[in-house]
């Protein structure tokens, strides 16, 4: 247990440990000092929040060998080996989906290591393994990556992919590139709202970077010197057009510490608290989706993960601010990095959108290897 923690809180302390940025363009979220999240629903928490944080949490739950695990279900490879024009997405564990859009392969936040960590001895262990090996899955034209965390950028994850898939791309945010070691062409750096295409005979997909509130950092002193994103991924094609949002990893809001309990996960409540007006903008430049990704774990204790990580509650808000038409909750079921009950996430899921007076078939979770189609 103390391992794990020790390991997590080494990857939080960055939080507080900052140098000058490698880009500051005078832009909202570039400050001169690093990027930031330019919104009111933002906080920051520094080191002496995350020794609070573990001090609150339940860390039974936290080193708690999970006996249950979430449903696996075994990989549809007829479906997925053969190209058509509807929208295939495949849940491969954590934040990674396997996209499918009118002919494009697409892999989103890649992690098949055992842990995300910056070593593979210690640190948060998955707790169910990937459905399929990465030399099984069709030829990889593109990955996306949200930000540069361990659990959503894998070092040994990409070099696999690297190696197996060598005509594919990699889109990441402002100030990642430096960190691949691979040439230049294949590596695409954006900022929010910038773009970037690929194109075959029949087909242009269209990657546009947009913002999300979250935060960067893989060590002591690299806090928000690169940039995260969520990502909209538009494919068109003889005039039609396909479009998917990716949310990677997000906050919505940030609910105040001196919270009461029966207070943090209550609408009514959370209603009154600044909201990231991010999403919205997405929604109204870029929507509406066929269908969306959008994180509902990670986000207890409370207070200390909002600013960071989605509610199920949130989730639902951000599912209706970009115009989803059909959402799948991604950054659960893995690894155990917070202390909310494991399958907590997709049953709080189901309750927000009933709330909401929202159909819960509209915004579910997939089994472990399953296989979303949007038939249009």
């Amino acid at each position: 247990m103390f391992r794990r923690l020790a390991t997590t809180l080494a990857i939080s302390t960055a939080v507080v440990m900052s140098q000058k940025p490698v880009f500051a363009q005078g832009k909202e979220h570039h400050d001169g000092k690093g990027f930031k999240n330019p919104w009111p629903s933002f906080v920051s928490y520094g080191f002496l929040d995350a020794f609070k944080m573990f001090t609150t949490a339940d860390t039974s739950i936290m080193s708690a060998k999970p006996v249950d695990k979430p449903e696996t279900v075994e990989i549809n490879w007829n479906l997925l080996k053969q190209k058509d024009d509807h929208i295939h997405a495949t849940w491969l564990g954590h934040a990674c989906m396997f996209l499918q859009i009118k002919g494009f392969n697409v892999l989103l936040d890649p992690i098949f290591s055992d842990r995300c960590s910056p070593v593979q001895f210690a640190g948060p262990k998955r707790y169910t393994d990937p459905p399929c090996k990465l030399s099984e899955l069709p030829p990889i034209d593109a990955v996306i990556i949200s930000h540069n965390h361990y659990d959503h950028l894998d070092v040994d994850t990409v070099n696999q992919l690297a190696k197996l898939y060598p005509e594919c791309k990699f889109y990441v945010p402002l100030g990642n590139k430096s960190w691949f070691k691979l040439p230049e062409d294949r590596v695409i750096e954006l900022d929010w709202w910038e773009t970037a295409t690929l194109q075959n005979s029949t087909t242009q997909l269209t990657m546009t970077c947009t913002p999300c509130q979250h935060f960067s950092g893989r060590g002591l002193f690299d806090r928000n010197k690169t940039l995260w994103a969520s990502w909209c991924i538009q494919a068109q094609k003889d005039g039609e057009v396909q479009k998917v949002f990716f949310g990677g990893d997000t906050g919505y809001r940030a609910v105040p510490a001196d919270t009461k309990p029966e207070f943090q996960y209550d609408t009514q409540y959370l209603d009154t608290l600044p909201h990231c007006p991010a999403f919205k903008e997405i929604g109204e430049k870029m929507g509406p989706f066929d269908l969306a990704f959008i994180p509902i774990g990670a986000y207890s204790p409370r207070w200390f993960m909002s600013p960071i990580h989605c509610s199920p509650e949130d989730a639902v808000e951000l599912h209706c601010d970009i115009k989803s038409k059909q959402s799948i909750g991604i950054h659960w079921g893995t690894f155990i990095l917070t202390d909310e009950p494991l399958f907590e996430p997709p049953k709080r899921l189901k309750a927000a959108m009933e709330k909401r007076g929202l159909d819960a078939q509209h915004f579910n979770v997939l089994p472990l290897g399953g296989t979303f189609t949007v038939n249009q």
